[in-house]
């Protein structure tokens, strides 16, 4: 069964630069989910690739970055505050883990979605 491409997947396969540090970060995060894998071994490239693939996307495709999610409780901590003008770069950064959500997913062992990008 194939399941549907999300939006932000075609997105990224449009951009070089998303294609390549999204697969990096693809690649590290299934290399993370084998059998008998040890964090030693993924640990710190994992860490690196979901960095850059972040900086990537808050820098260069900051109107890709979803509203604050509903029943997220870091999002509902920043809907408390009023704020006008740009969003703190925390709240990016935590936006851009709600934007990689559907990355994480197609990465998984046996999901082929992730070729999409490649």
């Amino acid at each position: 069964m194939i399941r549907e491409i999300p939006e932000l997947i075609e997105r990224m396969a449009a951009c070089d630069e998303c294609r390549k540090l999204a697969v990096e970060y693809g690649m590290n995060l299934i290399g993370s989910r084998r059998r008998g894998a040890k964090p030693r071994d993924w640990g710190l490239p994992l860490t690196t690739s979901q960095i850059a693939l972040d900086d990537h996307l808050i820098l260069t495709h900051s109107e890709w970055l979803p509203e604050r999610q509903p029943g997220c409780e870091v999002c509902d901590s920043w809907r408390a505050y009023c704020a006008i003008g740009p969003i703190p770069e925390l709240e990016a950064w935590h936006r851009a883990e709600h934007l990689c959500e559907p990355l994480r997913e197609i990465c998984t062992p046996g999901d082929f979605r992730i070729t999409t990008l490649m």
